[in-house]
């Protein structure tokens, strides 16, 4: 099942086993809460907000850390390394890393990386 596009109106993402909610800062994997720290959210709400489009470092870079010259690219690394750990199991299948660009957010990845052939799968 893909996930609803988000909209201003409804700021949150759903599919059988993902919910994110961006104004609660509120994530629920098959039924228990996940805990992230603030930039978690931050991070993972950026990426669930541009579902389905690679988001460049730079891009993640200047828009959870600002331009600060003493921010390392690593740092998007490091954060979304944590992340990934807070999702298990499921992390890989929503969240892609896009050699030499950035990051994609994949709605409904789970479902679909288990279909053989499927975009995303092999992930």
């Amino acid at each position: 099942m893909w996930g609803a596009v988000l909209s201003p109106n409804q700021p949150s993402y759903r599919d059988d086993h993902l919910y994110v909610d961006l104004r609660q800062q509120l994530v629920i994997l098959d039924g228990e809460t996940v805990t992230l720290t603030p930039m978690q959210h931050r991070l993972l709400a950026l990426l669930v907000e541009h579902a389905g489009v690679v988001v460049p470092r730079a891009s993640v870079l200047a828009q959870i850390w600002g331009h600060r010259p003493e921010t390392s690219p690593r740092t998007v690394d490091k954060h979304l390394n944590l992340l990934r750990r807070r999702l298990g199991a499921y992390a890989d299948h929503y969240i892609e890393t896009v050699p030499g660009v950035g990051y994609r957010f994949w709605p409904g990845a789970y479902a679909m990386a288990a279909r053989p052939g499927a975009v995303g799968s092999g992930r």
